[in-house]
């Protein structure tokens, strides 16, 4: 379906310029088990700015695994 939007846009307009703008969330997932949602990422102070600045949910730093990368706990409960 995005695919087919993406090939429509693109007839109709020449082309499409994708940009983040906030206008969609998770809904919050609510239960009675504390999930731990977990990502990988780059370790740098750039990274942790970006996210710090532009993430959507709380998210915290909780390790970095054996080959250098950032692990950030996730939360969607909120």
């Amino acid at each position: 379906m995005l695919a087919a939007w993406i090939a429509d846009e693109s007839k109709r307009a020449g082309e499409i310029h994708p940009a983040a703008d906030n206008n969609w969330r998770l809904a919050p997932i609510a239960g009675d088990k504390k999930l731990d949602i977990r990502f990988e990422t780059s370790p740098s102070d750039k990274a942790a700015v970006f996210i710090k600045e532009k993430g959507q949910y709380p998210m915290n730093k909780v390790a970095t695994d054996d080959i250098g990368f950032a692990i950030y706990q996730v939360d969607l409960s909120k």
